[in-house]
């Protein structure tokens, strides 16, 4: 009889969906282990319920698990198949099984720090539902620990009697978000409670991210692009998380013990876009003249006659609130939005530069250039090569 090589590999069970961008980066990190070291084989475990599910592990040959575990149940299949298991969410803790997940206390803190370096003293948390996800919780109770000294906490409580989306529901936030005291930085608990929250500050008129700025989790990149403005987001290392989870299950199924604690994986950073990328604004005409600058950037002949009347007021007095609010002049102010919008789009679009220089704004290819030397001691040609 002839052993193949198929036939001596590791059989490994991923219950990890891809419906979203988190599961399918950790797949990617479980899949780049598993090449590396060549000895594994892997089999996806289809939906279905519980006993569906328990049935398939056991017919499967499998000889660990790394799976999502989403509730107790799920905990309690996984551990009746007394297999090697290792979850990669922390939804529900303490459930006997290893784990490996992102450290939410630094994704707290990046967000916290993101906002207060923006000068905001109020800051709300908007989560994925009421109770469902132990991540989420986490994440709330430790950005209300940051805010503890520095400012005050605000906690979206959705209606027990509404599910997410529903009428109901959208109301509940609107009207939170319309009694919060201006202005205000949110986090969402993930990527995906961003349009909810940007659609209630577009109803009830309410300047994004001038009076409400937001920052999500998981730079899901399809969300954060499709969102109006841009989401800003914090990316987490889920490639690490899944290739950190099947070196460990790998050590298990080799016969070692597992960690008495979860292995934590930072995030990378936190990306900036549209919904955050401001400083706190308490004067409601400069907000009024701040946003309409951002709408109106690419407009050579925008002035401060243009901000003033916008914001409902007159020039002079527009400029000194402006002034008092920013510490810039409206020129200063113009050159630098303008300035880093170029910056965005040098790093992540494949525009020329001389079509950079019409979406910012500037009068020209070659003053871009003259900016950009000036203010960053470099050209845009080579910022762009660096940064790629």
């Amino acid at each position: 009889m002839i052993t193949t090589r198929s036939s001596l590999r590791k059989r490994v069970a991923l219950l990890v969906y891809t419906s979203f961008e988190p599961g399918r980066e950790t797949l990617r990190g479980i899949a780049k282990f598993a090449h590396e070291f060549d000895n594994w084989r892997l089999l996806h475990v289809p939906e279905g319920d519980h006993v569906a599910i328990s049935e398939w592990l056991l017919d499967s040959g499998a000889e660990g698990i790394i799976a999502r575990v989403g509730d107790d149940a799920t905990a309690q299949t996984l551990r009746a198949t007394g297999l090697p298991v290792v979850d990669v969410s922390r939804s529900v803790l303490d459930i006997g099984i290893p784990q490996v997940d992102a450290d939410d206390e630094g994704i707290a803190a990046l967000v916290a720090g993101h906002f207060f370096d923006r000068g905001f003293n109020h800051i709300g948390f908007y989560p994925h539902e009421k109770g469902a996800q132990g991540w989420s919780q986490r994440r709330c109770e430790l950005l209300s620990k940051e805010c503890a000294e520095r400012a005050t906490f605000h906690l979206f409580e959705p209606p027990v009697d509404q599910p997410p989306g529903a009428k109901g529901a959208r109301h509940a936030v609107r009207a939170w978000i319309r009694d919060l005291p201006k202005p205000v930085g949110i986090m969402l608990a993930r990527d995906d409670g961003g349009l909810m929250v940007l659609d209630a500050c577009r109803e009830e008129n309410i300047l994004v991210p001038e009076q409400v700025a937001v920052v999500g989790v998981d730079n899901d990149r399809p969300l954060c692009d499709l969102s109006v403005p841009p989401l800003s987001s914090v990316r987490l290392d889920h490639h690490k998380v899944g290739y950190e989870a099947a070196h460990l299950l790998d050590k298990m199924m080799a016969g070692s013990k597992p960690p008495s604690g979860p292995l934590l994986v930072p995030p990378i950073r936190l990306i900036t876009r549209r919904s955050s990328n401001t400083r706190a604004v308490s004067d409601s005409a400069v907000a009024l003249g701040i946003h309409f600058i951002h709408e109106n950037l690419s407009n050579r002949k925008l002035n401060n006659d243009d901000l003033a009347r916008e914001a409902g007021i007159s020039r002079s007095l527009f400029q000194r609130r402006f002034r008092k609010e920013t510490g810039k002049t409206i020129r200063d102010f113009l050159i630098e939005v303008r300035l880093a919008k170029a910056k965005v789009l040098l790093e992540n679009s494949d525009l020329s530069l001389a079509g950079i220089s019409e979406v910012v704004g500037f009068s020209g290819q070659s003053y871009l250039g003259h900016v950009f030397k000036k203010h960053l001691g470099i050209t845009p040609r080579s910022f762009r090569a660096e940064r790629r």
